[in-house]
């Protein structure tokens, strides 16, 4: 898988677990402490999420950061 594909794949993990936990961007992005059109620009894929930023939200979520790194078999 390759670096752009991979970032898509975080960024779409992510959303789901967003949307599994009954969150919204607002939360979310105080929790990772970055701005609503940071999260927004991870969300869709136009910038990768920095792992330190995963590391924020999973722990928000309470999910593992290794969910959102998972890879498809």
């Amino acid at each position: 898988m390759d670096r752009l594909n991979a970032g898509i794949g975080i960024a779409r993990r992510v959303n789901l677990a967003i949307c599994e936990a009954g969150s919204d961007v607002l939360s979310v992005s105080q929790a990772a402490d970055i701005t609503i059109p940071e999260l927004e620009d991870r969300l869709s894929g136009r910038v990768d999420f920095e792992l330190d930023e995963l590391v924020r939200v999973g722990g928000f979520l309470h999910v593992p950061v290794s969910r959102f790194m998972e890879v498809a078999a």
